[in-house]
């Protein structure tokens, strides 16, 4: 029983990290289309890709440990 769970758990932050991964890509992509219009600045674009960096690294990571 016990396995079960643990296969489930990992299974549970896949798939968080597979739609933590997605939204972090989908706020980039609006927000370089934002910056271009001036409505968002360099800064927050920067922040954005360091959100979806680090949410790569823990898809990459939860990835591993399936």
């Amino acid at each position: 029983m016990e396995a079960t769970e643990h296969e489930s758990t990992l299974e549970h932050a896949l798939d968080v990290a597979k739609a933590n991964a997605k939204q972090a890509r989908l706020l980039l992509d609006h927000a370089k289309a934002k910056l271009e219009a001036g409505e968002v600045s360099p800064g927050r674009v920067a922040q954005l890709e360091e959100l979806l960096r680090t949410a790569e690294e823990d898809l990459v990571r939860v990835t591993r440990e399936q």
